[in-house]
């Protein structure tokens, strides 16, 4: 009544032993270039949320097709990043793990919640409030830069959810293209708060001046997180962890240089 499965069926399929537990079905990945068999990170509420608040802006007609382009062919771009020029391969750093350490870390924290700040909520307040107002032209000049940030965190998400196959180089990337192309958006921005033609329409005096502030606002802070924190900070310590090795300011290759370089001379002293 077995159905001839057992230890004692002649032939059947015979149980593990007792003494060894079965090997796993699916091996812990060890580096960051193994290939977990779940992906629970793959597709995320913030994610979602980006990929969200991204389609509804891209279909609501004001967003400009440039900014739509820019955002979908920056995927297979990064694909080819990661294959040609920066692949990532056994031996080099963690993608995941943190570029900067100790209080470098806190700022940096607290440069991402500023920038979350100005950068998504309050421009999304401002959206919101000109669709209950009835302010379309300060919604269509506001709506470019909003994209651009959702797809950002949309772009960011998708690197990190396959770390065997962007490499570090990479996902640093997509913020330094994003806030490249975000400050010619928040600059389009300026410009048409600024017009005159935008104080003659019913607009409430109020969000005259909400449009201008968060447009100064949003140009000064991604100026300054460009020029001032990715391109000569983030990316440098970027491409020298990935060339270097994992030390995060490459320490560790310093230090085993100098040591083969002091073992030479001992060993030339010996002989």
């Amino acid at each position: 009544m077995s159905g001839g499965v057992g230890p004692t069926a002649g032939g059947g399929i015979a149980l593990p032993s007792m003494g060894q537990p079965p090997p796993p079905l699916h091996p812990t990945p060890t580096s960051p270039t193994a290939r977990p068999h779940h992906h629970y990170y793959l597709f995320s509420i913030k994610q979602l949320n980006a990929l969200g608040a991204a389609a509804v802006l891209a279909f609501s007609t004001t967003v400009p097709l440039s900014e739509i382009a820019f955002a979908v062919l920056l995927i297979p771009y990064l694909v080819l990043l990661a294959t040609l020029a920066f692949p990532q391969r056994s031996g080099k750093p963690n993608p995941a793990a943190p570029v900067f350490q100790g209080p470098a870390r806190l700022l940096l924290a607290a440069h991402t919640v500023v920038g979350f700040l100005v950068g998504a909520a309050f421009p999304a307040l401002y959206i919101l409030d000109g669709l209950r107002s009835g302010d379309t032209a300060g919604v269509s000049a506001a709506a470019p830069h909003a994209f651009l940030l959702a797809a950002q965190v949309f772009t960011e998400g998708l690197t990190a959810a396959w770390p065997w196959r962007f490499s570090l180089p990479v996902r640093v990337a997509v913020p330094v293209m994003y806030s490249a192309r975000r400050m010619f958006a928040a600059g389009e921005w300026l410009r048409q708060e600024m017009d005159e033609k935008r104080g003659v329409l019913d607009v409430a005096p109020r969000r005259l001046v909400a449009g201008r502030v968060l447009a100064v606002a949003n140009l000064a802070f991604w100026g300054a997180n460009l020029f001032a924190f990715l391109v000569p900070f983030y990316l440098p310590r970027a491409l020298q962890r990935y060339y270097c090795g994992n030390g995060a300011d490459g320490s560790d290759r310093t230090t085993r240089t100098r040591g083969s370089i002091d073992d030479d001379g001992v060993d030339k002293k010996d002989s």
